[in-house]
């Protein structure tokens, strides 16, 4: 699969603040990667690393398999990106913007404007100009200038903050369109993690500077699916009442715990089984965790804040 970034040991320090410490990222083609961190975690910091807007301390960045020089700016073409907000001419409109940066981009196929604004439901426009767009529209001009050259990679830095949740949806549903129907690979930094749970395949978390972990979709899926947990005083017999109700999905994690995972039995049916064969029940609950909860325990683990 081809190797679209590759973020190897990268740091970057401010005077004597350290802003990035060694982080390591790589995306492959087709990539939807969520990078997930509190505020001055450091997520900008690495999006603008990657377009050269601002030069690591230490460490490389390759893209599509160029780490220097002209040739990695070369590559930067087949990147589009949103970093902070979009950037476009108050007093022209969605299409004029559009004629505006094709120019400046380069771009030589006569279609491109005109496309590109049907695909981000901004075709209809008309004479309004960009400084009366709604925010959910400037964001769509953000995306279709960064569109315009047909990248194969896309770089967002927060596209849905402050969107309503109509906007939301009709912006994510456009980012999976793009991953879907031309493989695109997109980088995306959020702070909405339930929204960006919806769209990214794999999740980094930035803390303090440093990816202190990096999971797939299915790896938290299979870790935060909800259960019911039980504590009680003999697992060995807990296992068999459970077998005798019809429940074969659990897993015994310590000596006293055990997590059901089959949803389908009521709690107080577990519950007074468990009681009527002597097994002693100190707790049964159901537990699960979206991705916030999930992050806000790992970075409260290693003492972190919880402002995302």
């Amino acid at each position: 699969m081809e190797e679209v970034l590759k973020i190897d040991q990268v740091a970057k320090q401010f005077g004597r603040q350290t802003v990035l410490n060694d982080v390591n990222i790589t995306l492959h083609r087709g990539d939807i990667y969520g990078l997930i961190g509190r505020n001055g975690a450091g997520k900008t910091t690495i999006l603008k690393s990657i377009i050269k807007l601002i030069q690591p301390t230490k460490g490389t960045i390759t893209l599509f398999g160029v780490t220097k020089g002209s040739n990695y700016i070369h590559q930067l073409r087949r990147t589009g990106s949103i970093i902070e907000s979009p950037v476009a001419v108050d007093q022209l409109t969605a299409r004029q913007n559009l004629i505006y940066y094709s120019k400046i981009h380069g771009v030589v196929d006569s279609n491109a404007v005109d496309d590109t604004l049907k695909f981000v439901g901004l075709d209809t426009t008309g004479k309004k100009k960009f400084k009366d767009f709604s925010l959910g529209m400037k964001q769509k001009m953000g995306l279709a200038i960064a569109l315009l050259n047909k990248p194969d990679f896309l770089i967002l830095d927060e596209p849905i903050n402050g969107l309503d949740p109509i906007a939301i949806v009709e912006f994510r549903e456009l980012l999976l369109k793009l991953n879907r129907t031309q493989q695109m690979t997109i980088l995306i930094s959020s702070h909405i993690l339930d929204e960006l749970y919806q769209l990214a395949t794999r999740f980094g978390i930035l803390n303090n500077g440093t990816i202190v972990k990096e999971i797939t979709k299915q790896e938290f899926e299979e870790q935060s699916r909800e259960f019911i947990k039980l504590e009680v005083d003999n697992p060995d017999l807990a296992t068999n009442v459970l077998r005798k109700i019809g429940c074969s999905n659990f897993k015994v994690i310590n000596d006293h715990r055990i997590n059901i995972y089959q949803l389908d039995i009521a709690n107080a049916k577990i519950a007074s089984s468990l009681i009527e064969n002597q097994v002693q029940l100190s707790t049964i609950t159901r537990e699960g965790l979206n991705l916030e909860q999930y992050f806000k325990q790992l970075i409260d683990g290693m003492g972190g804040e919880q402002d995302v």
